[in-house]
């Protein structure tokens, strides 16, 4: 690749990248940012429903998307200048694939009901939904992959700030069952952007041959469906899990929990996000020292902010919620070091998907949401709630194992400085499990904070000054 080319592109992705990161994190954080205004408008219960509400949603996502979703980076690749037809095609194949299962949750709402013990109305808004909020996706892959980073950073702030104002509205609207205000008024936001996107697409790409990628689509989608429910398994099952052994007060404690230690997970994918159209390139250029060097940076951030989220979670939980949500804090710790393993996973895992080997990427995740359910079963009526952020650790912690083999099965080299990352994380995970038991000792335990922070800026002095240069020189001054 040409120098001077490669330089301009880097500099674009840079921009592009670091402002999605941002936008993303913006997004993800809403609830976290609430979260000390609504925990005291919601009770556990209402907390615990709108939960279950979500994991159901996350689950009908993954089926009715169809996986599609993970083919935008490929066809980016392979069909440059043609990204707008592909989009149209895929959107009209998910979009009847949903008409058909919205149909049919009509006619058997009742049943749905009682299986995801739901209000059958609840029922109907999430296949309603279901039907429009893949083209807001589809959307925000296409203005990632095409650098422009000024529609995501707007897409993030019209969501974080309608989701807030939407909550309040329908909170007071529906005041006798504040769930459903608390429900509609997170998805509302993204169901106005997602009907436009729906239209945009349509109207951009729409051509006779509108079957033409479809097969190409799900080539590679469909070996991705058994990989998202898998990871719907390990992010959400838990609490409906929860909900059927402990009650809805049980699952509403640890999905506050989730929302705060999520932190790290919501860094984590937004860099993931603005990383991968960078990685693809260099991988293509063969810059393996490049990205060596950058993914243990970014490895190191990412384990530093884990330890930090940990550190301080007692005080912060205090802060966001009321005092009947302050024992979340036994689960904050493993579900943050979870957070740590699905990055590391993940790098591995965006490297298999360029390689197109979405059945082995499905393979892993099935496997590590099967230890995840069975640790449930024999762990949850046992400990309770605070089993299961344990029982997603371990999950985590064998999924990134499974994918660091696989994915230097796959590249025939070691694209990624294992020994470091795998030092360093575990290194973070063995000092957080110490800390959680300093949680009653304030002082000492800030005080062990400070100490770790010094020996990581001693002992990584030179990746330290590259995170301060990049973000000083290159995101500030811009």
């Amino acid at each position: 690749m040409n120098k001077e080319k490669s330089i301009g592109l880097n500099k674009n992705a840079l921009k592009s990248g670091s402002s999605y990161m941002f936008s993303n994190i913006l997004i993800k954080s809403s609830a976290i940012i609430t979260a000390p205004i609504f925990t005291r408008l919601l009770s556990t219960s209402d907390y615990g429903i709108a939960s279950n509400f979500a994991a159901w949603l996350n689950i009908g996502t993954v089926i009715l998307g169809l996986g599609l979703t993970y083919s935008i980076g490929n066809a980016y690749i392979d069909f440059p200048n043609k990204l707008n037809k592909y989009l149209a095609s895929i959107q009209t194949l998910g979009t009847i694939f949903s008409l058909s299962f919205l149909l049919l949750a009509i006619f058997f709402r009742r049943q749905l009901a009682e299986i995801m013990e739901l209000d059958e109305d609840l029922v109907l808004i999430m296949f309603v939904y279901l039907l429009i909020f893949p083209s807001f996706i589809f959307a925000q892959e296409n203005f990632k992959f095409i650098l422009a980073y000024k529609q995501n950073v707007f897409i993030s702030i019209f969501n974080t700030l309608g989701s807030i104002l939407f909550c309040f509205l329908f909170i007071y609207i529906f005041n006798n069952q504040r769930y459903y205000g608390r429900i509609i008024g997170l998805i509302f936001p993204v169901f106005i952007m997602g009907t436009y996107f729906f239209i945009k697409i349509i109207r951009n790409g729409w051509s006779k041959e509108i079957n033409k990628y479809w097969k190409y689509a799900l080539k590679i989608s469909l070996p991705m469906i058994p990989h998202a429910l898998a990871m719907v398994v390990l992010s959400q099952l838990d609490r409906i899990m929860i909900i059927n052994l402990c009650g809805s007060s049980d699952a509403g404690l640890y999905s506050f929990g989730l929302t705060y230690a999520s932190l790290a997970l919501i860094f984590s994918n937004a860099v993931m996000q603005a990383y991968i159209p960078w990685l693809y390139v260099s991988y293509q250029g063969e810059d393996f020292k490049a990205i060596k060097n950058s993914n243990n940076i970014i490895c190191l951030i990412m384990c530093v902010l884990t330890f930090g989220i940990i550190t301080v979670a007692p005080e912060f939980l205090k802060l966001l919620g009321s005092k009947d949500f302050w024992d979340a804090k036994l689960v904050v710790m493993p579900l943050a070091v979870g957070s740590l393993f699905q990055y590391v996973y993940n790098t591995y895992s965006s490297l298999e998907l360029y390689h197109k080997k979405t059945i082995i990427i499905a393979i892993g995740t099935v496997l590590a949401g099967l230890i995840n359910y069975f640790l449930n079963v024999l762990f949850i009526p046992r400990y309770g709630y605070v089993a299961a952020g344990y029982t997603t650790l371990f999950s985590y912690l064998a999924l990134a194992i499974f994918h660091m083999y696989a994915c230097n099965k796959i590249c025939k080299k070691r694209v990624y400085d294992d020994k470091y990352v795998w030092i360093v994380t575990i290194l973070t995970t063995i000092s957080s499990f110490l800390i959680v038991f300093l949680y009653e000792y304030f002082i000492v335990r800030y005080l062990m904070m400070f100490l770790m922070l010094l020996i990581v800026a001693f002992f990584q002095k030179s990746k330290v000054k590259e995170v301060y240069d990049l973000i000083v020189n290159q995101l500030i001054k811009k």
